[in-house]
């Protein structure tokens, strides 16, 4: 179990140093094009990923293709739009954003899922909420196309986890990695043509580096899910807005007001209390239910690794 922990810590520390890389590229390519060239090299390396008993084939043979289909374009989407709130934000503010995700997913739990909600979560929901606004004081404080794209990704992204529980396991690890590998390719491919620019030296080394940390932060998470549960790797994500602390001071010289600050523990505070409390309440499930569950609910990075 302590090994899972670590290496799953280690795994989303990468995603957040690649986080750091798409930002600093951010600003000289086109979003798009940094997503098909960072997401082209894991999508080729994808079949390492693959069991006993897989297949290439296995990335489009799907066995419930429109819920797929839907949470493939879901997560695909993530990526760009969590470029695009890199660029134009601070480092942490944009990931405090995208971490409203574990509170959109209680949202849409409740609509999509026929999923009860108690109020405590309710009340972590509302928080979330509120630490948004404090973030983003708007009608305070200029609002940006970045903040927009940072909440879309979190909505992207909790739709993607909510697809996700309503295919369970019915699909194999192997294709429900490459998928995403492959349509955030694909999408982003089309995307990039009328902003295309072809990059230059240390872009490429950056790239490089992009493509580098979303293989190796996904490679890492899948190992530590063999020494440990993957729902209970969940929180380590949280570790991530240290990171982004850290790396916005010290490499873009971002410092984060005490009211963004606020916001930011407001925020990861609410989404640790869910995922607290969710894992409460699967547990007592499995105590008057023995039987494994159909859907469980894995992790998912807020990360544009995602």
């Amino acid at each position: 179990m302590v090994k899972g922990i670590i290496l799953a810590f280690l795994a989303f520390a990468v995603f957040a140093w690649g986080d750091a890389i798409v930002k600093e590229i951010g600003h000289d390519l086109d979003p798009f094009e940094v997503t098909f060239f960072g997401y082209l090299i894991p999508l080729v390396l994808s079949p390492v990923f693959m069991k006993p008993g897989d297949h290439v084939l296995d990335i489009v043979r799907w066995n419930r293709p429109w819920l797929m289909g839907l949470r493939v374009f879901l997560i695909a989407a993530t990526t760009p739009l969590s470029v695009m709130a890199f660029r134009s934000l601070p480092f942490a503010e944009a990931f405090a954003l995208l971490f409203l995700m574990p509170s959109l997913v209680t949202v849409l739990s409740i609509f999509i899922l026929k999923e009860h909600v108690r109020w405590r979560r309710g009340l972590a929901v509302c928080a979330a909420f509120i630490g948004v606004l404090v973030i983003v004081r708007p009608g305070f404080k200029e609002l940006l196309p970045g903040h927009f794209a940072a909440l879309s990704a979190a909505f992207c992204a909790a739709g993607g986890v909510i697809a996700g529980r309503m295919i369970g396991r019915t699909e194999k690890r192997f294709t429900l990695i490459s998928t995403v590998f492959l349509a955030t390719t694909v999408l982003a491919g089309v995307l990039m043509i009328p902003g295309f620019a072809w990059p230059i030296g240390h872009q490429w080394i950056l790239l490089l580096a992009f493509a580098a940390t979303a293989f190796a932060a996904q490679a890492l998470f899948i190992v530590a899910t063999i020494y440990a549960p993957a729902d209970r790797l969940g929180a380590a994500q949280y570790s991530q807005i240290l990171w982004a602390l850290a790396i916005g001071a010290l490499f873009f010289d971002e410092w984060p007001d005490a009211l963004a600050l606020l916001g930011i523990v407001i925020v990861v505070a609410a989404g640790l209390f869910i995922f607290a409390r969710e894992q409460t309440l699967k547990r007592s499930r499995q105590q008057a239910d023995p039987l494994p569950e159909t859907m469980p609910a894995s992790p998912t990075s807020v990360s544009t690794q995602n």
